[in-house]
């Protein structure tokens, strides 16, 4: 009877070792997928996720990890099985849903596509909205409803400001359509958050030409033509449009009747310039956190202000960027993280 009872707690002791040492397996190969997807080494990636999905058949973290390889390499049949069996394991599990989202967004099944990240839209615990807002926009602007298009965008840089492809295609289509101070805005909040590049400063520069402020375009130009890392062709480009910004300055002093006034110019309202602390797609969520920051950090002055759809939660009301990057500055001390907007 001992000898049986040895022989069991061996066993037992054999099975639950086996268990951690496969526990252990199975995220080692995930890492190590990971940092092949990282650095677009897809076969690899995909060799190591299905490594951790044949261990750990049933984490769904591995599972979808295994579908974005395989969507990247065109295996969309393959992809779409393995976020299918990630929601198995989890039907929680939103991130797959999102991906899955995307894939049919790839294969241009747009209504399937707008289903899946629909319903991961109606996950209040998904911390990748904008990610969704945004592919959501995409679908939207294939489809034709341009309307539909840039309000997901607009969404998706507003639940997270930092999220810079919704920015860049924000400036771009706000470009597309001939709105070229609302494009210079998108910029000029990046450059305030910290986001600058020999790029975004060309940008800047084209839409001053357009709005003809060649003054500050050309300051931008200079910066561009100073900066030893930006790339030989964006100097190129500088130096193309200060051409042009040139040969617009000599036609004023030639047609002098054309220049403008500045007593017929009227005066354009600023916008307010503010410190977004939070995004919430209820407004008992932004009040919760205003309450908290208000009780907590002792931050006095907060607002909460909905825009389509979305309640931002805000601090301040400042003159202009340089006050609101000092007080954004005080903020982070206290470990409080933020980013400058300014209201539509």
């Amino acid at each position: 009877m001992k000898l049986l009872l040895i022989i069991l707690l061996f066993i037992f002791s054999c099975a639950s070792v086996r268990q951690e040492k496969d526990a252990k397996n199975w995220q080692y190969y995930y890492d190590l997928g990971m940092s092949s997807l990282l650095v677009k080494n897809y076969s690899e990636a995909i060799t190591n996720f299905f490594l951790a999905s044949q261990i750990a058949p049933n984490e769904p973290k591995v599972w979808n990890a295994l579908g974005i390889a395989y969507m990247e390499v065109l295996e969309y049949h393959k992809a779409e099985n393995a976020f299918r069996k990630a929601l198995e394991v989890d039907k929680k599990f939103t991130e797959a849903k999102l991906n899955l989202g995307i894939l049919y967004f790839r294969k241009k099944d747009y209504e399937k596509a707008l289903n899946e990240i629909k319903e991961a839209l109606n996950d209040e615990a998904f911390p990748n909205k904008h990610v969704a807002f945004y592919y959501l926009a995409k679908i939207y602007k294939v489809m034709g409803n341009q309307s539909l298009y840039f309000e997901n965008l607009k969404k998706a840089t507003i639940y997270n400001p930092m999220f810079l492809d919704a920015q860049f295609e924000l400036a771009n289509a706000y470009e597309e359509v001939g709105d070229y101070k609302s494009a210079l805005d998108v910029y000029r909040n990046l450059v305030s958050n910290g986001v600058n590049s020999p790029q975004i400063q060309l940008n800047m520069a084209r839409l001053m030409f357009y709005l003809e402020d060649y003054k500050n375009a050309k300051l931008y130009i200079r910066k561009i033509m100073e900066d030893r890392q930006a790339e030989a062709n964006l100097k190129t480009q500088a130096y193309d449009l200060l051409s042009q910004i040139l040969i617009k300055e000599q036609e004023r002093l030639l047609n002098k009747h054309d220049l403008p006034k500045e007593s017929q110019t009227p005066e354009q309202k600023e916008k307010a310039i503010r410190i977004q602390l939070g995004a919430f797609s209820s407004e008992d969520r932004a009040k919760a956190w205003k309450e908290k920051l208000e009780k907590n950090i002792g931050i006095k002055g907060l607002t909460i202000v909905e825009q389509l759809g979305i309640y931002k939660v805000l601090y301040g009301d400042f003159k202009s960027r340089t006050e609101a990057e000092s007080y954004l500055e005080r903020l982070r001390n206290h470990n409080i993280y933020g980013f400058i907007v300014q209201d539509d």
